[in-house]
């Protein structure tokens, strides 16, 4: 099978964002927690280097999100029935999206204190 050129390999790609962005309310969710950090990195002034950890740690949760989804998808494919092997299977997924959340918000909260604590003390 050939392989198709790059520029429909990035339509596929965006294909597959839209989707995930339009069908799972989890990753809307976390989309909306990355734009509420985009707004409190300018409103803040963060340093480049707080920046990144920011938006890195908001990315990861993210990108953990959407392979969550795709094990998930492909669970269901494989065995449309409850099966608890298979509900093993999602809720370690699931476990990998709370992780990946609960260190974005030990990062956010160590980045944002200094500056937060000036506006409350």
């Amino acid at each position: 099978m050939k392989k198709p050129p790059f520029y429909k390999s990035v339509q596929f790609t965006i294909r597959g964002i839209l989707w995930i962005l339009r069908n799972e309310r989890n990753f809307q969710i976390h989309i909306l927690g990355l734009i509420i950090n985009l707004f409190l990195i300018v409103y803040l002034g963060l340093s480049n280097f707080e920046s990144a950890l920011i938006i890195l740690v908001s990315f990861f949760v993210l990108v953990t999100e959407a392979l969550n989804t795709c094990v998930e998808k492909i669970c269901d494919y494989i065995q449309p029935e409850f099966d608890l092997r298979i509900g093993t299977i999602k809720d370690l997924a699931g476990g990998a999206v709370l992780l990946a959340t609960i260190s974005a918000i030990c990062v956010g909260a160590l980045v944002y204190w200094p500056y937060l604590k000036l506006y409350f003390y």
